[in-house]
C-alpha cells in the first residue's frame, strides 16, 4: 500500500464508514462535508469555488431548519423579565469595600474588611441562574438581593429583607437571621445560584449537587422587587462569577442564564464546521508513519524530506505563517514541493492502487488538507471572534477529543490541527489559542477527583491537551508573552482539595490500629490508596511536563527588549520568570494577616515538587561525589546580601537563625573570605578514635575544591559527571534551590507539620476509643446496651473525628509521601544538613593583626582563640563541648551560619519528624555494622552530622529552632537503628551528650530532660540491671562526660590539628576535658540545676494535690480539668528528674565505687533535698548508700514511697 493511499485505506476501513463502497473523491468530500458533493470534483480536480457554495447552501439549511426555535443573540429584553445591558458584569457602582477585577472584570477579590458589589442586571419574573466558583474557601456570601439591600462594611447580601445569601464556610443561609444548610466548601467548588421567581423559591447547588430548597417564600410580583446577582466577600476572600459568558459548568434543566448565549442556529453551524474539521483532520492523520515537527522551514528542508508524508510536508509550511491570507496557503504548497495556486484546482499525483475493490482510488495531499480544511476554518473563524463563548462550547471539545483519542502522547490529529489552525487563523491565532489556555487553566482549578474516572480524573485531561498546545512554538511565545501568562499558568498548576465529603467518596473505607469496625478493611484502604496515588502521578507528571517546557522556552520581555536592566533577559527563561514573579506575590505568605493576592497553596506545592524533581541530578550529584552546580553554594551572595537591592528580594523577609538580616548585617558582618562559594561534599565514613579523618573533601570554601583534580579523590568524582537535565543551566541551579526553600517556607512546610500533628491526634483518638470502648463493655450487668446515653453519644464523637483525621492523614501521606518525592526529599535534606554542617565549620576571617585561626594548631601548637577555657570557665559552671559559642574561653567561628534562612533547618526536621510519624513509609537506614564500615551512607550521616553539630550552636539564636531540634533529636533516639548510627562514632555522641548537658542549663530544660531521658532509656528503677554496657553506648558517654573520659582526647595531634583547621572545637573540648576543674565544674553545674528543677516540680506537685483537695466541689469543670492537668504533668516531670538523678548517682557510683566528685556532688545535693522536704540526713553521707537500683533505698523508691505519702 503507497503512502498517499494509507488515508482513505483508514476512511475505509473505519467502522463509522462501513457503507462507503469506493474511495473516491466526491465520496471522501461527502462524508467531510455530510451533504452531497458529487458535482464540486471529480477522481483528480476539485472545484474549490463550487465546494464554498455547496458548503453555503448546506449551512444555509441548517440555519433556516432551527431559525424558528432560537432567540436573537443580541441580549435580554424587558419582556422576558429581565432587566439591564446585553453583557452582564460587576457594577462597580454599587460596590461597597474595595475590590481587585480581572481583565474580563468577572474574578473579583477582596481588599477590604467585608466588601460587598451586585451585577449589572435585574430579573422580577422567571427561573434564572448563575455560577460563582469559589477561589478562596473563605467567608463568602452568595446569593441575590434587591436593591433596597444596604451594603456595609458589616453587612451584605443576606442580612437585610429581600435578599439572600449561602455560607460554606460556617454553613449557614442568610436572610436577615442565618440558620444552618449547605456542605463545607473547599476552593475550586462551582456554586449554582438558581431563582424561580414563579414559584418564589431559592436553590443551591455545589458541584451540580441540589443542596435542598433554601427558601420557599421568595417575595415576586411586587414594585422594586427585582433582584440582582449579589455577592459580599471578606477579607482577601476571591470568586470567579460566571453569569452566562461561557458556558455553564454545571447547568440546570429549566434554568436560564442571565446573559444570553449564541442562538441555537449559531451554535450549530459552530458545531457543523468543527465537526468537518475533525474528520478532515482524522483523515489526513492515519496517512503518516513518523510523528510530525513542528518549526521547520525553508526548501532545503523540504527537499530533504522528499519521501516524507502528505503531514510532514505540512509542517515544512509552518514557515509561513507570518505571511497573510491566501499567500500562506500559497507558500505554505510552495515550501512543500506541491506548486499550486491558492484559487485554482490542486494538481494531484496518482496513487497506488489499494486493491481490490478500490482500484484506481486517489488520495489527498498536502495541498488539499490545507485548502479543504480553509473551507470550515475561515467561517468558524469569524464566528469564533464574534461569539467568544462557541470557543467553550464548540471548539475545546474537538481539541479535548483530539487528544484524549492517544493518551498520554500527543496525538497526530492534534498536531495536525494546530498547524491547518496556525495557516488559516493568522490573524485570530493567536487571542482565539489563548482564551483555549485560560478555558483550560480554569478547568484544571475546578475539575474533583472522581471515583468513575479513575485514574483520568482531576486535571489530568485539560493538563494534558494544555501540554500538547504548548509544544508548539507559537503557541507558547504567544502564551509567555500574553499579559494573563502568570495567572493562566497558575491555574494550570492549580489542583482542587477534596471536601471531607468528598474524602469519604474517595475513602469509603478506612482502617487504623486497633481498629474493630465491621466495616473497616486494611486492604480496601489500601486499594483505594493505590488508585489515588496513580491519579495525583499522572497529574503531576504533566504539571513537570509543563514545567520543563517552561524552562526550555527563553523570554524575551518587549517591555525591556530597549531598556539596559539589571539582569540580561537572554540569559533568563520563562520559568525564572514565573519563578519570580511567584515569590514576589506570595511575600507576605507569613505575615500574621496575609495580603490580598497571594496564590493558591496547591500552586506553591506543585511548583515546589516540580522544582525539587528538577533538581535531583544536582543535589545527588554534590551529595555522592562533589561534583555538579551545587557543589558550589554561594551563600553569601544569595542569603547573606543586606544593601537596597537585597531588600527587594523575597529572600529578605525569610526568618534567619541569627535573628533579622538588618541587624545582622550591622553586628555580625561577613569578610570577603567569608563570602566565597561553600563547597559541599559527601560525608566522611565514621572514624575510629584516634584516627586521623580524611578531610580532603571537607573543605568549606570552594576554591579548595578546584586544587583537588589531580588526587586520587578527584579522579573518582571525574568518573561520576553530573547530567543537566535539558535546558537546565548550571547559572540557575542554585536560584532555583534557593526558590525551593521560599515556597517550603510560604506553604509546604504547614503540609508536612500537619502530619505530624494529624498523626498525634490519631494515635490518641485511637487511645481514648479504646478506652470508651472498654468502659462501656464494663457496663452494669456486663450488657453495652445498659451502658449511658452520654458514654454512646461520646464515642460517637470520637468515632467521626478519629475517621474524619485517618481520611485526612491518609490522604496528606499519598499526596507528600510517595517514593519518587520521598527519595527527592531524602536527596534535599541531605545535601541541606551537609550544607548547614559545613557552614557551621567554616574557620573565622583572619583579622589584620592576627593570624587566621587555627593557623598555629596546624603546627600541633594551640591557638590564642582557644587560650584558657579552663581559667575562665562560664558563669553557670558548664563549658561549651562544641565550642561554637561565642565567649572568652571558646574559639570564634564565622558568622555565616546566622544568615541562614530558618527554613533550610525546618526542612529537615519536618521531613524526619514527618518520616519518623509516618508507619508505612519510614527511612530506610543502614544497621549497625554498615553504619561503621568504611563505606559513607550520606543521608543518615549528614543528619547525625548536622544534628549533633546544631544542638547547642549558640550562633542559633531562632528560639523554636532551638526547641525543634531538640525534639527531632528524641524522636530519632527513640529508633534502635539512628541510636546505634550515633553510637557508632564516638567524637559525635561526645558532641550530642556534651550539648544535652549545656542545654539542659537553659530556657530548654524542660526538652533537653526529655531527650536525656531517651539516653538512659532502659536504666533505672523498674529495669534489669546491665551486667556489662558497651563503651560506645550513650549511656556510659553520659558517665564519662561529668567524669572527664573523653574519647577525642585520646586523638592524636594530627587530627587535634585538623579539628583546630576547621575552628578549634574539637581540640578545645579535649583539652578542657583534660582538666579537672572544668570537669568538676560542669557536673557541679548540671547537677545543681537537676535539684533545683527537681525541687521546684516537687513543690509544684505538693501545691497541686492541695488545691485538688481543699477546693473540690467549688470550680468547675473545665478548672477542675486544668488542675488536673497541672497536677499530672507536674508529677511527670518530678519522676522524669529523679530518674536522671538516679542513673547519674548509682550508675556513677557502680562504675567507680570511691567517692568521687560526682558521687560527693549528688549525695550533699540529695541530703539538701531530703532535708528540705522534711526527712533528716547527715551530710557526709557515703556514696555507696546509693548504690542499689532496685532496693527499698534507691532513690526512685524513696521518691515514690513520698509521693504516694
Amino acid at each position: 500500500m503507497g503512502v498517499e493511499g494509507a488515508g482513505l485505506a483508514y476512511l475505509v476501513s473505519s467502522t463509522s464508514r462501513a457503507g462507503m463502497d469506493h474511495a473516491s473523491l466526491p465520496s471522501v468530500l461527502s462524508y467531510v462535508y455530510e451533504t452531497a458533493l458529487e458535482h464540486v470534483c471529480d477522481d483528480e480536480d476539485i472545484d474549490y469555488p463550487q465546494l464554498v457554495t455547496g458548503v453555503q447552501q448546506h449551512v444555509t439549511g441548517i440555519r433556516s431548519a432551527d431559525s424558528d426555535k432560537t432567540s436573537s443573540s443580541s441580549g435580554a429584553t424587558a419582556s422576558n423579565g429581565r432587566l439591564g445591558p446585553a453583557v452582564v458584569a460587576v457594577d462597580r457602582a454599587s460596590v461597597c469595600g474595595s475590590f481587585s477585577y480581572s481583565s474580563d472584570n468577572l474574578t473579583i477579590e477582596s481588599l477590604g474588611n467585608f466588601s460587598s458589589c451586585r451585577a449589572n442586571v435585574a430579573v422580577y419574573t422567571g427561573k434564572w441562574m448563575y455560577e460563582c466558583t469559589v477561589l478562596t474557601p473563605g467567608i463568602q456570601q452568595i446569593g441575590w438581593a434587591t436593591i433596597h439591600c444596604p451594603f456595609t462594611a458589616e453587612e451584605g447580601v443576606g442580612d437585610a429583607p429581600d435578599s439572600y445569601a449561602v455560607d460554606g464556610k460556617r454553613m449557614r443561609k442568610w436572610s436577615v437571621k442565618p440558620q444552618p444548610y449547605g456542605e463545607p466548601w473547599v476552593q475550586g467548588d462551582v456554586m449554582g445560584c438558581c431563582l424561580d421567581l414563579d414559584a418564589g423559591t431559592l436553590t443551591f447547588y455545589r458541584n451540580g449537587q441540589s443542596l435542598g430548597t433554601a427558601y420557599d417564600r421568595v417575595r415576586t410580583m411586587q414594585p422594586s422587587l427585582a433582584y440582582f446577582p449579589a455577592v459580599s466577600l471578606s477579607h482577601t476572600e476571591r470568586c470567579m462569577l460566571n453569569f452566562g459568558a461561557k458556558p455553564f459548568m454545571y447547568p440546570v434543566v429549566g434554568y436560564q442564564p442571565l446573559q444570553s448565549p449564541p442562538s441555537t442556529a449559531v451554535s450549530q453551524e459552530a458545531a457543523y464546521y468543527c465537526s468537518c474539521f475533525t474528520r478532515l483532520c482524522l483523515i489526513a492523520a492515519a496517512d503518516g508513519q513518523d510523528g510530525l515537527v513542528f518549526g521547520q522551514a525553508g526548501a532545503s528542508t523540504a527537499a530533504a524530506r522528499a519521501n516524507s508524508t502528505k503531514v510532514d510536508d505540512l509542517a515544512v509550511g509552518v514557515a509561513a505563517t507570518d505571511q497573510p491570507q491566501p499567500q500562506a496557503v500559497t507558500a505554505a504548497g510552495a515550501l512543500g514541493g506541491l506548486g499550486y495556486s491558492a484559487s485554482g484546482c490542486s494538481p494531484r499525483t496518482p496513487a497506488a492502487a489499494l486493491g481490490p475493490p478500490f482500484s484506481g482510488s486517489v488520495s489527498l495531499s498536502s495541498a488539499d488538507i490545507v485548502l479543504l480544511a480553509a473551507v470550515v476554518l475561515e467561517p468558524l473563524q469569524q464566528l469564533l471572534v464574534s461569539h467568544p463563548y462557541l470557543i467553550h462550547s464548540a471548539l475545546l471539545p474537538v481539541l479535548g477529543d483530539a487528544q484524549r483519542e492517544n493518551e498520554p502522547q500527543t496525538s497526530r490529529q492534534l498536531q495536525l490541527m494546530m498547524q491547518l489552525l496556525v495557516l488559516v487563523w493568522h490573524q485570530e491565532f493567536n487571542s482565539i489559542m489563548f482564551t483555549v489556555l485560560e478555558a483550560l487553566a480554569y478547568r484544571c482549578q475546578i475539575s474533583p477527583l472522581l471515583v468513575q474516572d479513575f485514574p483520568y480524573t482531576a486535571g489530568y485531561p485539560h493538563l494534558a491537551l494544555a501540554v500538547s498546545l504548548l509544544q508548539h512554538p507559537r503557541i507558547m511565545r504567544l502564551f509567555v508573552l500574553h499579559p494573563d501568562f502568570m495567572s493562566v499558568l497558575e491555574g494550570l498548576l492549580t489542583r482542587k482539595s477534596p471536601s471531607p465529603k468528598d474524602l469519604q467518596t474517595l475513602l469509603p473505607h478506612v482502617w487504623w490500629k486497633g481498629c474493630k469496625d465491621e466495616t473497616a478493611s486494611e486492604e480496601r484502604l489500601r486499594a483505594s490508596i493505590s488508585i489515588i496515588t496513580t491519579t495525583l502521578a499522572k497529574v503531576e507528571q504533566r504539571q513537570y511536563d509543563m514545567l520543563e517546557l517552561l524552562l526550555a522556552t527563553p523570554f524575551h520581555d518587549p517591555a525591556t527588549a530597549t531598556t539596559s536592566t539589571r539582569r540580561d533577559d537572554d540569559d533568563d527563561c520563562a520559568l525564572l520568570v514565573f519563578l519570580r514573579f511567584l515569590l514576589q506575590k506570595n511575600r507576605g505568605a507569613l505575615r500574621d494577616v496575609p495580603p490580598p493576592g497571594l496564590s493558591e497553596s496547591t500552586v506553591l506545592m506543585t511548583t515546589f515538587f516540580g522544582l525539587l524533581r528538577l533538581l535531583q541530578p544536582a543535589l545527588q550529584a554534590a551529595c555522592e561525589s562533589g561534583t555538579g552546580p551545587l557543589a558550589a553554594f554561594p551563600v553569601a551572595e544569595l542569603l547573606a546580601a543586606a544593601d537596597a537591592a537585597a531588600e527587594a528580594s523575597p529572600v529578605f523577609d525569610a526568618p534567619r537563625l541569627g535573628g533579622v538580616v538588618s541587624h545582622l548585617a550591622r553586628e555580625n558582618s561577613l569578610s570577603d573570605l567569608e563570602k566565597q562559594p561553600i563547597s559541599v561534599g559527601p560525608v566522611q565514613p565514621p572514624s575510629r578514635v584516634g584516627s586521623t579523618p580524611d578531610n580532603s573533601s571537607s573543605k568549606p570554601y570552594a576554591s579548595t575544591v578546584q586544587n583537588q583534580q589531580g588526587t586520587q579523590q578527584g579522579s573518582r568524582r571525574q568518573q561520576q559527571r553530573y547530567v543537566a537535565p535539558p535546558a537546565l543551566k548550571d547559572a540557575w541551579v542554585p536560584e532555583l534551590l534557593n526558590t525551593c526553600m521560599l515556597l517550603y517556607c510560604w506553604r509546604v512546610g504547614f503540609n508536612y507539620k500537619m502530619i505530624h500533628t494529624l498523626s498525634s491526634s490519631v494515635a490518641s483518638s485511637s487511645a481514648t476509643l479504646e478506652d470508651l470502648d472498654r468502659m462501656i463493655a464494663n457496663s452494669p450487668g456486663g450488657d453495652p446496651a445498659r451502658a449511658g446515653t452520654w458514654l454512646i453519644g461520646t464515642r460517637k464523637v470520637y468515632h467521626d473525628e478519629l475517621t474524619r483525621d485517618v481520611r485526612l492523614l491518609t490522604l496528606l501521606r499519598v499526596a507528600f509521601f510517595s517514593p519518587g518525592k520521598q527519595a527527592a526529599l531524602c536527596n534535599l535534606t541531605t545535601y541541606l544538613a551537609t550544607l548547614v554542617t559545613t557552614v557551621s565549620s567554616i574557620p573565622p576571617a583572619a583579622k589584620p593583626d592576627t593570624p587566621a585561626a587555627g593557623s598555629e594548631a596546624a603546627n600541633g601548637q594551640p591557638s590564642a582563640a582557644e587560650g584558657q577555657p579552663q581559667q575562665q570557665p562560664q558563669q553557670d559552671g558548664l563549658a561549651s563541648p562544641s565550642g561554637n559559642g561565642g565567649s572568652s574561653g571558646e574559639p570564634h567561628l564565622s558568622n555565616l551560619l546566622r544568615y541562614l534562612p530558618v527554613v533550610y533547618v525546618e526542612v529537615i526536621v519536618d521531613y524526619l519528624t514527618a518520616s519518623r510519624r509516618c508507619d508505612e513509609q519510614s527511612i530506610v537506614l543502614p544497621s549497625a555494622a554498615a553504619a561503621g564500615s568504611d563505606v559513607a551512607v550520606q543521608g543518615p550521616q549528614a543528619y547525625v552530622a548536622w544534628l549533633c553539630g546544631s544542638l547547642n550552636d549558640r550562633r542559633i539564636a531562632n528560639p523554636d529552632v532551638q526547641e525543634s531540634l531538640l525534639q527531632v533529636c528524641g524522636l530519632l533516639l527513640d529508633q534502635p537503628t539512628w541510636r546505634s548510627l550515633v553510637e557508632a562514632q564516638p567524637d559525635k555522641a561526645w558532641e550530642l551528650v556534651g550539648s544535652l548537658l549545656q542545654v539542659f542549663d537553659s530556657r530548654l530544660w524542660h526538652p533537653a530532660s526529655g531527650v536525656l531521658l531517651k539516653v538512659i532509656k532502659d536504666c533505672g528503677f523498674g529495669h534489669q540491671t546491665a551486667a556489662s554496657r558497651s563503651p560506645a553506648s550513650l549511656q556510659q558517654v553520659l558517665l564519662d562526660s561529668l567524669e572527664g573520659k573523653s574519647p577525642i582526647a585520646a586523638a592524636d595531634n594530627s587530627s587535634i590539628a585538623v579539628s583546630l583547621a576547621l575552628g578549634g572545637s574539637a581540640a578545645a573540648v579535649a583539652r578542657s576535658d583534660q582538666d579537672p576543674a572544668v570537669v568538676a565544674a560542669r557536673t557541679k553545674g548540671f547537677l545543681n540545676r537537676l535539684f533545683n528543677t527537681l525541687n521546684w516540680t516537687l513543690t509544684e506537685f505538693t501545691v497541686c494535690v492541695g488545691d485538688l483537695h481543699n477546693l473540690r466541689g467549688r470550680r468547675s469543670i473545665l478548672e477542675a480539668q486544668n488542675q488536673y492537668r497541672r497536677t499530672g504533668l507536674m508529677f511527670e516531670l518530678s519522676v522524669n528528674f529523679m530518674r536522671i538523678l538516679e542513673f547519674v548517682v548509682v550508675r556513677g557510683t557502680q562504675q567507680a565505687r570511691e567517692p568521687a566528685h560526682v558521687a560527693v556532688s549528688a549525695s550533699g545535693a540529695c541530703s539538701m533535698l531530703l532535708a528540705w522536704h522534711g526527712f533528716t540526713c547527715t551530710a557526709s553521707i557515703c556514696c555507696d548508700a546509693l548504690v542499689i537500683c532496685t532496693g527499698p533505698g534507691s532513690l526512685c523508691c524513696w521518691a515514690v514511697s513520698w509521693l504516694a505519702a
